[in-house]
């Protein structure tokens, strides 16, 4: 069966996607519900996507959310409240659905999926959201990464997955200065993100600053990180997914007894592998 990781890779591939830049009438997401519910409206121009969009990425995985598919966001709350497959927001986890309530006048505004619970908030994949703070939040048109503090989740939804295969405690790692799967595995196990031992969807530029990180995937089209989100979170640098200089040196600082300098060679490495030890209890 499915997992949350596989919707939040199914998610990865529509970011940047816009109405905006659609060649169609509606949008991608609006059509196929469309198509689904026999109802032109849904495929019609400013439909509001966020929930359609969700919907769309759990039918590619062969799954539908609690209830069903749905369009607007207190129905498709009422339906997993009906199917008990609501839970609470600070134990959410990647792949769960998360609600917002932006005014909080107790109905549901837009709907995302959650990619990692920070503790402090919720970093997401969302439909139809705007890049940054400065646009409509939910009827942005486009599909971008955001986080959001606990403040404005209203619900939290959890599509019936299959059971996530247990995750042993990492072994303790050797210091060798070298960042490869398994200190990138116990790093996803201090963060509490999927553990896959890989650094997804990272800019190729970053490159040159990252020699001895060496599970680090690289792209023309970068999607971010959740495990990059996680650190940057408690570094205090902007939680972008993407791991450049200035999250090299917040993790530098925080690792201590390195120079700052952006760079992670294998002092870096090491001094990084000997706090994860500490964090791993070792």
């Amino acid at each position: 069966m499915a997992t949350g990781q596989d919707l939040i890779r199914v998610a990865s591939g529509e970011l940047g996607y816009t109405r905006w830049r659609d060649p169609q009438r509606g949008t991608k997401y609006g059509r196929w519900y469309a198509d689904l519910t026999g109802s032109p409206y849904f495929g019609a121009n400013g439909v509001p996507f966020c929930a359609m969009g969700a919907s769309w990425c759990l039918d590619q995985l062969g799954m539908t959310p609690p209830g069903g598919h749905f369009a607007y966001v207190p129905t498709g709350i009422a339906n997993a409240r009906k199917a008990g497959a609501l839970v609470p927001a600070r134990q959410a986890r990647p792949g769960d659905l998360v609600c917002f309530d932006w005014n909080r006048d107790g109905v549901a505004d837009h709907v995302g999926i959650v990619v990692a619970n920070l503790g402090w908030g919720l970093a997401t994949i969302e439909f139809n959201t705007s890049p940054g703070t400065g646009g409509s939040q939910g009827n942005g048109g486009g599909v971008y990464r955001r986080t959001r503090a606990w403040s404005y989740v209203c619900a939290v939804i959890r599509p019936a997955y299959g059971a996530p295969a247990p995750q042993s405690h990492p072994a303790k790692l050797e210091v060798d200065g070298v960042l490869g799967p398994a200190s990138t595995r116990a790093f996803q196990w201090v963060a509490g993100t999927p553990q896959d031992g890989r650094v997804s969807s990272q800019p190729y530029a970053n490159r040159a600053h990252l020699p001895n990180w060496v599970t680090i995937d690289y792209t023309k089209r970068p999607g971010g990180s959740a495990l990059v989100i996680a650190i940057q979170g408690w570094v205090k640098t902007t939680k972008d997914g993407f791991i450049g200089p200035d999250t090299i040196k917040g993790i530098q600082r925080s690792v201590g007894g390195v120079a700052v300098d952006g760079y992670l060679g294998p002092a870096t490495a090491r001094a990084v592998q000997a706090w994860l030890n500490m964090k791993l209890g070792y």
